[in-house]
């Protein structure tokens, strides 16, 4: 039985398996005869069918670079600022003891925001208006008595240095007084207080922010080849995050001088925000004029792809991706202006760009 069990076993397994492979070879489609890769019947070269180790080629889309005539324009990125903002501060030192403001609320100038404690100051004034009352009646005396030549000119022009003197000590009380009452330099909002009531400050504390928001500066930077531009009294146009409206501003001034380090010149626009939608600190997209209509090379943004040594593009080249570092101008919605780096005619490559590499195999499936 074991030996009959044993010779089953060294015919029927390999039998089993021959037969597995027959039947996997006929569901799958594959020659059960012809299962050499490379090989045909008569073992030659394989057919149109077979699997060969020729070179990857990627399907992709193109752009032909043609002149196209728009706007000359520009869109950068610029920042909303206040009009006016300053940190108000304290001049003299002295003990807070009224704070006669709320966080967020609008002021108007000359409101007083904070007040010292000036008893000291004030007594010192009333002494000092007392001496200048008693003062004034000697150095009336002595005018008399001078007319009279009773006394000298010396002695009233003592008299009179010293009147003169009591009197200006008498303006300066009065000034530091005013000075213990902190006020509002201009209409806007006030910000998040930074004293209490009982505080003692110094020269220069700081008591909150303030901010001019019912007018709003718009700051952007355009290359250096728009300087020529009359673009000082023109409209800049601008969106904001979160806004779902296109704003205008007025260009009211260009910095003087040149970023020397990002070759651009800055701009300001001013922009009317009573209704209060805006606030300083907000981004914005902001679009100009620089000049009439012009034909110029636009190419799709995506084609357009940045890295450490710059931007650059893919070009098809005798179905062969070719790298090529370009220079960029004005953007529009879609598309970017390439100033050198392409030639018309040029045809880009706009999808599949992350996976190209120098002289790949491509095809063009669009054009």
């Amino acid at each position: 039985m074991k030996s009959s069990t044993k010779y089953l076993l060294y015919i029927g397994v390999p039998l089993l398996c021959v037969g597995a492979v027959f039947l996997f070879n006929h569901f799958s489609g594959k020659d059960p005869i012809n299962t050499m890769p490379g090989k045909g019947l008569s073992g030659g070269p394989a057919g149109p069918g077979a699997r060969g180790g020729g070179p990857r080629v990627l399907p992709v889309s193109g752009y032909v670079v043609t002149y196209e005539t728009g706007e000359s324009g520009l869109t950068r990125l610029g920042t909303l600022v206040a009009n006016e903002k300053v940190q108000v501060m304290s001049e003299l030192s002295g003990r807070v003891t009224d704070v006669n403001f709320e966080e967020g609320q609008y002021i108007r100038k000359g409101t007083v925001l904070v007040k010292l404690n000036d008893d000291e100051l004030l007594t010192q004034l009333t002494r000092a208006e007392y001496q200048y009352t008693l003062l004034e009646q000697r150095l009336q005396r002595q005018k008399i008595l001078l007319e009279k030549d009773a006394v000298s000119r010396e002695d009233y022009d003592k008299v009179q240095t010293e009147f003169n003197v009591l009197k200006q000590d008498i303006e300066e009380l009065k000034i530091r007084i005013g000075k213990m009452k902190i006020k509002a330099p201009f209409d806007g909002v006030i910000g998040f207080r930074q004293v209490s009531e009982g505080a003692f400050l110094q020269p220069g504390s700081k008591i909150a922010d303030m901010v001019d928001v019912a007018r709003l500066k718009l700051e952007f930077s355009i290359p250096e080849k728009y300087i020529a531009s009359r673009l000082v009294g023109t409209q800049a146009e601008f969106t904001v995050e979160g806004v779902a409206r296109t704003f205008q501003a007025t260009i009211y001034a260009m910095d003087p001088q040149i970023d020397v380090a990002t070759r651009t010149i800055m701009l300001r626009a001013l922009y009317d925000n009573n209704v209060g939608l805006l606030r300083p600190g907000m981004s914005a997209r902001v679009s100009i004029r620089t000049g009439s209509d012009q034909r110029s090379l636009f190419v799709p943004s995506q084609a357009v792809v940045p890295d450490v040594n710059g931007r650059y593009v893919w070009l098809n080249k005798g179905g062969k991706a070719f790298r090529s570092y370009v220079q960029t101008g004005n953007r529009t919605t879609d598309k970017l202006e390439i100033t050198a780096g392409v030639e018309v005619g040029d045809t880009l490559i706009t999808t599949g760009i992350m996976q190209l590499k120098d002289d790949m195999a491509v095809t063009i499936t669009n054009l």
